[in-house]
């Protein structure tokens, strides 16, 4: 058995989860290669926000080899049957995809929008109220794709009562609208534009050494999707670990890395209650 498998089928077989305190680079490097089937990365922006252990205001140049030199280490790190689901903003996913596919020869599997509730105001352009999510594979055609685990009911069960339906239900698809108002009845969980609140900063759950929080069931239906019960999750940009809390829900085990020691200790006491 290659070692890259032995490894990681021996990470399968006792549920844990970690935080660690530390640079996710030299953390994921640390680890034999191909250990884990699932990466979750939702990196900082470069929108010059007020991290407690991290400059997030680089120039673009340093912001992309920095970015370059994480997917490198995160490619290092995934499973040669691997997955990295990437958050990122309009800013950055279009140098960012390329850089994945083109110098790291990641697939690209789907372009997902998360458009959420609570968009962040603008008074001289239209207001932010969505975030890309890259999914890429390390291999074209092997995956681990769990259909059933987040198939919903088609239009044809709930509308049309179709003989032609699938008694399992529907894959999501793509979906485009424009007014929340107008979107409600649309973006139902079969769409793979994921209407979602974000946590807003006036949320109790909302931590301030963490400004960008993703809402536990966007992470659940990545997990769910993307691995199987038992495996290894890697969040290398950990947060507040909504991503270990999934994680754990859905009966995975858990590594999340973070430069923040507020952010490590926030994430153990969160993650001790599962």
């Amino acid at each position: 058995m290659p070692r890259q498998t032995f490894i990681y089928k021996i990470r399968q077989a006792v549920l844990t989860s970690k935080c660690v305190l530390g640079d996710c680079i030299p953390e994921m490097w640390r680890h034999p290669s191909g250990f884990t089937p699932l990466v979750i990365a939702d990196p900082p922006y470069n929108f010059g926000m007020a991290y407690d252990n991290y400059d997030d205001n680089k120039e673009p140049d340093e912001y992309m080899a920095w970015t370059s030199r994480w997917l490198e280490a995160a490619r290092h790190a995934l499973h040669k049957h691997g997955s990295l689901f990437l958050f990122i903003p309009d800013d950055w996913v279009s140098e960012i995809d390329v850089l994945a596919r083109k110098k790291f020869k990641f697939y690209k599997r789907r372009h997902i929008v998360w458009t959420f509730t609570f968009g962040q105001a603008s008074q001289k352009n239209f207001s932010k109220s969505h975030c890309h999510i890259l999914y890429l594979t390390c291999s074209k055609t092997k995956f681990t794709f769990n259909a059933d685990a987040i198939r919903v009911p088609s239009a044809r069960m709930l509308v049309y009562n179709d003989s032609r339906q699938n008694p399992k239900g529907k894959l999501p698809d793509a979906t485009w609208m424009l007014l929340k108002s107008q979107m409600e009845p649309y973006m139902t969980p079969d769409t793979d534009t994921w209407l979602d609140s974000r946590i807003n900063g006036t949320f109790k759950e909302r931590k301030a050494h963490s400004p960008n929080q993703i809402p536990v069931p966007i992470m659940s239906r990545i997990i769910r999707v993307a691995s199987n019960p038992g495996d290894l999750v890697l969040d290398p940009f950990m947060g507040t670990a909504g991503c270990g809390e999934a994680a754990k829900i859905e009966k995975r085990s858990y590594l999340g890395i973070d430069v923040s020691k507020a952010c490590v200790k926030d994430a153990q006491k969160r993650l001790i209650c599962y």
